[in-house]
């Protein structure tokens, strides 16, 4: 018989419960979980844009190392050019540097430019990353406000 008793005690207690407890606790609850999956969908972002970095770290090598390749070759080619032959002239000698300083500035154009591009895809990435955070951010701090506007009417 106290077995019964015991049994009935609890179910008092719930009834008993007050429905602001109630509800505040099935608010944390919820919290809780959409903190939970929240969490979880910031560690998925998170591992795509490391797998992000890990690919565009390989292009930046790869373009570092072109970069250096490019210039090695240009100077090489241009020791060639000075080596081969004396300029005589003036006139030959400007024309000369104005091929050298065009190729470097084309060079210089060409490495600003895939500079730039490269920086526009990481910028994309992390665009988006910021995007998702926020749009699971949002709904949470809208739940919480409307709860603070609730609590602060319903008490005075």
């Amino acid at each position: 018989m106290s077995d019964e008793n015991n049994l009935k005690e609890p179910v008092k207690e719930e009834k008993q419960e007050k429905p602001f407890q109630k509800g505040w606790k099935s608010f944390v609850d919820g919290i809780k979980g959409g903190f939970e999956n929240f969490q979880q969908s910031l560690e998925e972002q998170s591992k795509k844009n490391k797998d992000f970095w890990e690919e565009n770290k390989e292009k930046a090598n790869k373009f570092f190392k072109d970069t250096k390749k490019d210039w090695e070759n240009k100077l090489k080619e241009l020791n060639a050019e000075m080596e081969k032959g004396r300029l005589e002239t003036k006139e030959q000698w400007d024309v000369h540097t104005k091929k050298v300083k065009q190729e470097i500035n084309n060079w210089q154009e060409k490495t600003r430019q895939d500079w730039n591009d490269g920086f526009k895809i990481i910028r994309r990435g992390f665009f988006k990353a910021y995007f998702w955070a926020l749009l699971l951010i949002l709904p949470i701090v809208i739940i919480i406000l409307i709860i603070a506007a609730l609590v602060n009417w319903v008490l005075p």
